[in-house]
């Protein structure tokens, strides 16, 4: 809770607040520690003080440099840091310490790169001509921070590159070994695997999806399958469990050492090494090495005769992970891998017992098959439901037929890719890989075959409106309340999750949205849906757009004549366009105008006035005047309209929603040209 209360904050606190505020709830804590109902309050304030005194820490610490404004192409020298492919098979490339012509030090940029000859690594020296700007701000007050997200990685530009880069030198063989071996291994599985199969087969064992074709990816995003392109706690998990149990059970073939040393424990060590190799294998993203962590800690349980899977664990997964990394709370791998994980870790506790008894009683074949479709239809029931607010909060898509696809491929994932997975890493080095990706890849046919029929299915997804974060703040602080207690007091946490669902339906969506240029601007038709002024500029801020408002896409809207005519909602001509609200119920006036010649006669007329150039004319009739200035200050607006005559009309701005804090503060304008 704490470092989310840091998040939420307008302005940066000092270390003295939260470090004082722990200090002194640590010695009130020794004070009252005989006092159970104290110690437990005092305990939950004690960490609310120390997570906000850690994210404090955190982002002191870094102090990344931004870059403050668009740059012309120019040249770049740096050393590559880090390389991350796409589905695309663009490259993004990290730069540490790059020299700019004309710019002050920045510890790391990042540089889309469409072709190159020579595949750089990790450890080489580059040169490129690239055009850098800020890292962008959210697209609209309230949405996701990119610029924030890449500030706690370093990196304080990003950009272009114009042309191909040039390797100076290469580093040292050490240094890029995990890449090239990554990128060998990647091809390798490519061509002994050919088609998609291929592609998504190298996705999971070295995380690059550059190999993955769009169709694909679509199919796998429309049918709920999405989360296997990525590696993160599902894959870890199934590939450490596959090690373990496997491991444990050529171990238990010796009955030698199964009488006579911990074979169990034993397994557990091999698990976490099969994670290690993993994780270096896969490029150690972020959230790869999350799942890493998590995974370990469950199986110390293992290691220390404690419990294997627990809440107690994964809460100190999480809290381990959260020490380290803060911001990873704001993270959707993070939540919806946690949200997923505490689900199926408390409904399992829950029916343990009754569980152990239908193992106990299944017979033969046909009792152990419907054993383990029921185990896995209930699995995929709980973490559907568990992540289902987060996909929804962060991506506005609900698949209607998801728990049908993961019922359908995740048996297949588990029981047949993973263990294909564990086997082709052990395979491998003797370069016997091929005996384990054959096998494989028609475990990962029949996936494609799942997700291409689901994603196709009629009504196979339904794009929904934003909902707020309070109401997923709500629904999360009932989940937790439900999970953790033991008693009849776990109740009360139903009602509370069902109030978050009701908040998220009652979400008003904004009716007037304009970029942080001011030039592209987004109304509300008479259908209520957004349509745009320009399809010219901001592509992936119409395309955010769109996703918030629950639509595959925005159009555009029509320019039909100055002249008004009863029933139309937007009048247009080249200096100015008039727009009426047909979806409210109040004949407000609004003027969008672009030429200042338009400002005399729209002044006079429209109660609000957006204008893309300075107002420094009278304007009696607007309500609300919103210029160029305030583009330029503020950022990027969202206007809410009354439902009727006489109200008045809200405004946020990106500037407010983000306040004024270390990665929306921009650097270094005395040192560019």
């Amino acid at each position: 809770m704490g470092i989310g209360i840091y998040f939420s904050l307008l302005a940066e606190p000092s270390l003295i607040l939260g470090g004082g505020a722990s200090f002194f709830l640590l010695l009130m804590l020794l004070v009252f520690w005989r006092f159970f109902l104290i110690r437990l309050i005092l305990i939950a304030f004690l960490l609310t003080a120390s997570g906000f005194t850690v994210a404090t820490m955190r982002s002191q610490s870094l102090s990344t440099p931004v870059l403050s404004r668009k740059l012309s192409p120019r040249w770049v020298t740096g050393l590559v840091s880090d390389i991350r492919h796409y589905d695309n098979g663009k490259l993004h490339i990290i730069l540490k310490n790059p020299q700019i012509e004309g710019i002050g030090p920045l510890k790391k940029i990042r540089i889309k790169v469409q072709k190159y000859d020579q595949l750089p690594y990790p450890g080489d020296r580059i040169k490129i001509r690239a055009g850098l700007m800020p890292p962008p701000p959210p697209t609209m007050p309230g949405d996701f921070d990119y610029a924030r997200q890449i500030w706690f990685q370093g990196i304080g530009a990003v950009g272009y590159g114009i042309g191909k880069p040039e390797i100076l030198n290469r580093g040292p063989p050490a240094q890029g070994l995990g890449a090239r071996q990554r990128r060998g291994m990647a091809e390798n599985i490519r061509q002994t695997i050919a088609g998609d199969a291929g592609g998504l087969a190298a996705a999971l064992i070295t995380g690059m999806r550059d190999g993955i074709s769009p169709e694909v990816a679509d199919n796998m995003r429309n049918s709920g399958l999405a989360h296997l392109l990525a590696i993160s706690g599902l894959h870890m998990g199934l590939l450490c469990g596959a090690a373990f149990f496997f491991s444990r059970f050529l171990l238990s073939r010796s009955e030698y050492l199964t009488l006579h040393f911990p074979i169990k424990k034993w397994a557990a060590v091999i698990a976490i090494g099969a994670g290690v190799v993993y994780v270096f294998l896969s490029g150690g993203s972020t959230p790869t090495v999350r799942a890493f962590i998590m995974a370990s800690i469950l199986f110390l349980g293992v290691l220390t005769d404690r419990k294997a899977i627990s809440l107690r664990l994964v809460a100190i997964a999480a809290m381990v992970i959260l020490l380290f990394t803060p911001e990873a709370l704001l993270s959707v791998s993070f939540q919806m891998s946690f949200a997923a994980v505490v689900a199926l870790v408390a409904a399992y506790e829950k029916i343990n017992m009754q569980w152990v008894k239908l193992a106990g009683n299944s017979r033969g074949w046909t009792g152990k098959a419907g054993l383990y479709i029921g185990t896995m239809l209930f699995t995929t029931l709980v973490a559907e439901l568990a992540i289902a607010p987060f996909a929804l909060f962060h991506f506005n898509k609900l698949v209607q037929y998801g728990l049908l696809a993961n019922l359908l491929a995740m048996p297949v994932m588990a029981s047949w890719v993973m263990p294909g997975v564990v086997a082709y890493l052990i395979l491998a080095p003797f370069g016997l890989g091929e005996l384990a990706l054959y096998p494989m890849s028609y475990g990962l046919d029949v996936i494609m075959f799942v997700a291409k029929n689901v994603s196709h299915a009629p009504g196979a997804y339904s794009l929904i409106p934003s909902m707020g974060l309070a109401s997923l703040v709500i629904m999360a602080v009932g989940a937790l309340w439900f999970v953790i207690w033991r008693t009849r007091w776990q109740l009360l946490g139903l009602p509370v999750v069902g109030f978050g669902v009701a908040a998220a339906f009652f979400t008003a969506q904004p009716d007037i949205l304009i970029d942080n240029s001011g030039r592209l601007v987004g109304v509300r038709n008479a259908n209520a849906e957004i349509s745009l002024s320009s399809f010219r500029s901001g592509r992936m801020t119409r395309a955010r757009w769109a996703q918030r408002a629950g639509q595959a896409k925005a159009e555009k809207w029509d320019y039909n004549g100055r002249k008004y005519t009863a029933g139309s909602w937007m009048t247009c001509d080249k200096l100015s366009c008039l727009y009426r609200p047909a979806h409210k119920n109040t004949d407000i006036l609004i003027a969008l105008v672009k030429d200042e010649l338009a400002l005399m006669e729209d002044c006079r007329n429209a109660q609000l006035v957006i204008s893309l150039v300075p107002v420094e004319v009278d304007c009696p009739s607007a309500k609300l005047v919103i210029d160029k200035w305030d583009f330029y200050h503020k950022g990027g607006h969202a206007l809410w309209l009354p439902d009727k005559n006489g109200d008045w009309i809200t405004v946020k701005t990106v500037a407010e929603s983000r306040g004024n804090r270390p990665w929306s503060r921009r650097y270094g304008k005395k040192q560019e040209f």
